[in-house]
């Protein structure tokens, strides 16, 4: 009975053996084998690094997998975690202008980008060129000088006039747009030109109506964009809510021709463009004859023709990122406007939107812009001004991230 009560324990311990023999090969991989790695089981694969890659508009996300590569990251030394890091020296105004020289460039390359940029610290010009082509089917490259539709970077240009227009109290900004404007329907009696300018009149935007994508290619007059959408009734009571329209700009065009007696084109030019020297700006009369060639494209292909004559005031102007500038430096030294004007300008309203101008805090700093978009163009004007840093961004292509773009160029001059 004693050998037979031994001879049990024995072949449970020698199974027990065989068991922690089997359960070994769970553990690490032994010399020379590889680690077998399970989605979702443990702590998981390290991603793998990949070749780096210049940053793009659109951000490239890592798959779960990891990026492609196939190489493994490296164990960091403890010790080099703990070593304080070397402070490294400021780049220069060179450095700087070859960091972003070299990102828009890799944007360039992979047809995220054509157009013009210009980018300014402290009065000096780190950079103004152009990018890609202007025009693909005639082989058109771009340049600092290229001329490009504004879209809706008209539309502080067109404020600026009305401004001027102020100065010399050829119109009064809490007046009533009727003052100006005939006929004018009795619901527009309570706006004035101020609600008009900081986007608060509670007139409908007629660009977002259905039929506009039937007339949007075929020529028209401020008169007819007005007729368009003069019978509607008010979406709120005037100054009370922000809502952006393009019509409210187009009526600050006609207001601008009604109190200078001028065609809107006539008094951009005498009061703006030619005593700044701004001499590659003006108004598209809607078939694209001043651009000196450029397109517009919405991706791979040509954008539809948008005769810009049914935006007016709102967005039918055309510019160089260089001629921007010298507004942009007109505007801080206070040669189009005196102070007060200036400042009322800038601003902000309901919306953040100030008068042709939107205000709000970027890298903690005021930002200063005005945005555009339309088929065939994609423009951003912005500025810091307690920097000093101006960034435009003109492109020929409806879907490039011009903020984006602006962002990382912004960046990089601050580093």
């Amino acid at each position: 009975m004693n050998s037979k009560t031994l001879h049990i324990p024995a072949r449970i311990i020698g199974l027990l053996c065989l068991l922690l023999v089997g359960l070994s090969g769970c553990g690490a991989p032994r010399f020379g084998q590889e680690e077998v790695r399970i989605a979702g089981v443990g702590a998981g694969a390290a991603p793998e690094l990949g070749p780096t890659v210049l940053p793009t508009v659109t951000p490239v996300w890592l798959s779960s997998e990891g990026a492609a590569g196939g190489v493994e990251p490296e164990d960091v030394p403890l010790s080099a975690l703990m070593q304080p890091a070397t402070p490294q020296p400021p780049m220069s105004s060179v450095e700087r202008a070859e960091r972003m020289d070299a990102y828009l460039a890799g944007l360039t390359q992979q047809a995220s980008f054509s157009g013009s940029v210009l980018v300014a610290h402290q009065g000096h010009v780190l950079l103004s060129r152009g990018y890609g082509l202007a025009n693909r089917e005639e082989a058109i490259p771009a340049s600092a000088r290229t001329r490009y539709r504004l879209a809706s970077i008209t539309k502080p240009i067109t404020a600026i006039g009305v401004m001027r227009l102020a100065t010399n109290d050829l119109v009064a900004l809490d007046a009533s747009i009727c003052r100006y404007l005939d006929p004018c329907p009795p619901a527009w009696q309570p706006i004035t030109v101020n609600h008009l300018l900081r986007q608060t009149s509670g007139i409908p935007n007629y660009t977002d109506f259905a039929e506009f994508l039937h007339y949007e290619q075929q020529p028209s007059t401020p008169e007819q964009l007005v007729a368009r959408f003069r019978h509607l009734p008010l979406g709120f009571t005037p100054g009370t809510i922000y809502h952006y329209t393009n019509s409210n700009y187009v009526l600050l065009g006609m207001i601008i021709e009604a109190a200078s007696g001028q065609s809107y084109a006539e008094f951009l030019q005498d009061e703006i463009f030619t005593p700044l020297g701004m001499e590659h700006t003006g108004q598209d009369p809607g078939d694209f004859s001043p651009l000196a060639g450029t397109r517009g494209y919405a991706g791979a292909r040509r954008d539809i023709p948008l005769d810009v004559s049914n935006l007016f005031a709102a967005g039918d102007l055309y510019s160089t990122v260089e001629d921007l500038y010298l507004l942009g430096l007109a505007l801080d030294a206070n040669q189009l406007l005196p102070p007060h004007l200036t400042n009322a300008m800038l601003t902000p309203g309901p919306g953040r939107y100030g008068i042709g101008w939107l205000i709000e805090q970027r890298h903690d700093q005021r930002l200063v812009f005005h945005p555009g978009s339309m088929s065939g163009a994609a423009t951003w004007f912005g500025r810091y001004p307690e920097l000093g840093l101006t960034v435009i961004v003109l492109s020929n292509n409806t879907y490039t991230n011009v903020r984006g773009i602006t962002d990382t160029l912004v960046g990089i001059a601050l580093e």
